[in-house]
């Protein structure tokens, strides 16, 4: 994600969906000599034609698009908001570069090991925060996640949106059902929950409808980060329903790519088999 998202911010302004300066803090020496280069059209464009084909088309836009997506549905919010949780936040940087984020408070939860690697790269790249997130060290197979927010910080009665991007599928299905509970038992009736899945058809291996998955599949496991849990958009509302949660939207990469590339005369081409929906405590 990281260079997925340096990729983008190397874009002039007139075409990049969203602009991430501390993405290049987080990718590896080789990546951040790419990523210089990227500034010149004709080097982002070779870099992207690459990516894309050993990948596969879907995950790169995929990625920007979800980025953009999510950003726009926080920031629409954010006036009623006063706490925004982020669930795996990873190497997630919205608390430095989202100004509709300033006075709010965040929380990012996420493996303790990761936290210590990100800490570690922000002492050193130094940035402004438009609102200085609190840590919750948490690891969702094993860790009680609401005992872990409160004892933070983080205050029920408070208007708040939490965020779960790019972890779902890499979760048990236990896991998934236990950290729904926990947010619909420490948010209040209303709360926004924003969160991406993959069509499980997908995950179950019938990839017939999505050409892309076969590549994008064989990426993650190579990376020891294999789809092991996907939903079923038809079946989602029902889903969230028994759970306690209402849906509000479900958009594909693909639906939000066509928003937001097509306008920009960009040919980047999200995918159906990535979703992100927004749901509220009912």
């Amino acid at each position: 994600m990281a260079v997925q998202r340096g990729l983008e911010s190397t874009r002039p302004a007139p075409t990049r969906l969203f602009q991430d300066p501390l993405a290049q803090d987080f990718v590896s020496p080789a990546w951040r000599v790419a990523l210089r280069g990227a500034r010149l059209a004709v080097v982002r464009r070779a870099i992207e034609a690459i990516y894309d084909f050993v990948g596969g088309p879907g995950p790169r836009a995929s990625a920007v698009a979800r980025t953009r997506l999510i950003d726009d549905l926080i920031c629409e919010r954010s006036p009623s908001m006063e706490q925004l949780v982020i669930l795996g936040a990873g190497y997630d940087t919205r608390a430095y570069r989202l100004a509709c984020l300033s006075d709010r408070a965040v929380f990012e939860i996420d493996h303790p090991s990761t936290q210590a690697d990100k800490r570690t790269v922000l002492a050193r790249a130094a940035p402004p925060a438009t609102t200085a997130p609190t840590y919750v060290a948490v690891d969702f197979e094993r860790d009680d996640l609401a005992a872990g927010l409160i004892g933070s910080g983080y205050q029920p009665a408070r208007e708040s949106i939490f965020l779960w991007e790019g972890v779902t599928q890499y979760l048990s299905s236990e896991a998934v059902d236990e950290t729904l509970s926990a947010i619909h038992q420490i948010g209040r009736r209303g709360d926004t929950l924003v969160f991406t899945y993959v069509v499980d058809a997908v995950v179950r291996g019938e990839l017939d409808r999505f050409p892309e998955a076969a590549r994008w599949l064989r990426g993650t496991a190579n990376r020891g980060e294999r789809w092991i849990f996907g939903l079923s958009p038809e079946g989602l509302h029902d889903y969230l329903h028994a759970r306690g949660f209402r849906l509000v939207s479900d958009v594909s990469t693909r639906q939000a790519g066509e928003s937001y590339f097509t306008p920009l005369r960009r040919r980047d081409r999200g995918s159906d088999l990535y979703h992100v929906a927004t749901a509220i405590i009912s």
